[in-house]
């Protein structure tokens, strides 16, 4: 983990880059009056992207600046989600203001343009093929756009009314998952164009379903819940359960995997963040410092 980059952000309004050797912070970004509600490192390494109330903030990961670089606006609430197109010239955003929005880095911090989702955005994931995002709201729709054509392609419904929490396409390309407010995972298979159901899995029923992420290799899906775990789950062996990490005494927001697939970064109400290691289940590293719940993780090796 030496030249990993670990981030985590919080309702404390600040953002930590960790030194895994030492489990301290290095460096602590200001957020201003926003708390963070998702991170993302863009692929080059050099910006830390922050989604709060209103815009995503860029901080230069090269400066010794607190404060962010540059800001991008044009959601009217909480952005919730962030994505970031293969090369990094593209952004993609969702939010409260029911609209996915599609920004140009390279250009003017105004969005590019927008979809209407018709229901606050809860969660976004970019395509492998780069040309498609699919987004989840709160009234459990999730909607495939072709971002060549502006225009929705597909929706599918698990289950009306119960809130889509967080979506994940493999990197493969072949698996897409999405966790709800009932703790239920659906998993959906690529059948030519379109996705073919698959399976249920009661991830963390009845507790709120809260993150869902597929492991750079494409053999492992983690899920995280209200219930105080996080799951690892076996995508070759019919998605059947790994482990169940527990450590965290609160809610475990959100995670993210090392390039190599073998450890799970983990988010936490409980102030904490915890760097498992997937093979064993066992946490690796303990990292505090935040004076409020982690609801934000990113990582890059």
């Amino acid at each position: 983990m030496e030249a990993a980059m670990l981030v985590t952000g919080g309702y404390d309004h600040t953002i930590r880059i960790w030194n895994p050797d030492t489990c301290s912070s290095k460096r602590t970004l200001q957020h201003g009056e926003s708390q963070i509600n998702a991170l993302e490192i863009t692929p080059d390494r050099n910006f830390i992207a922050a989604a709060g109330y209103a815009d995503v903030r860029m901080y230069d990961v090269l400066s010794n600046t607190p404060t962010a670089m540059t800001a991008f606006h044009g959601h009217s609430g909480n952005v919730t989600a962030l994505a970031f197109s293969e090369e990094g010239t593209r952004m993609y955003t969702g939010g409260d203001d029911e609209t996915v929005k599609v920004f140009d880095v390279r250009s003017t911090p105004d969005d590019k343009f927008s979809f209407d989702q018709g229901s606050p955005v809860t969660c976004i994931a970019l395509d492998p093929n780069q040309v498609q995002l699919i987004s989840g709201d709160q009234d459990g729709k999730i909607g495939r756009w072709d971002l060549r054509a502006n225009l929705c392609i597909e929706h599918l419904i698990p289950e009306l009314d119960v809130g889509i929490r967080s979506l994940a396409v493999s990197p493969d390309g072949n698996v897409l998952a999405a966790i709800n407010d009932e703790g239920h995972c659906y998993i959906w298979e690529r059948d030519a164009k379109d996705f073919r159901a698959l399976k249920q899995i009661k991830a963390h029923h009845p507790y709120f379903g809260l993150k869902c992420m597929f492991s750079p290799d494409s053999t492992k899906l983690a899920t995280t819940s209200s219930d105080m775990t996080a799951r690892i789950w076996d995508v070759n062996d019919d998605f059947e359960l790994k482990h169940t990490l527990e450590g965290h005494t609160a809610w475990v927001w959100d995670c993210a995997f090392s390039g190599d697939s073998a450890l799970l970064l983990t988010a936490s109400s409980d102030t904490t963040s915890r760097l498992w290691d997937v093979e064993s289940g066992e946490t690796v590293l303990e990292l505090k410092g935040h004076q409020r719940a982690v609801t934000a993780v990113a990582l890059k090796d």
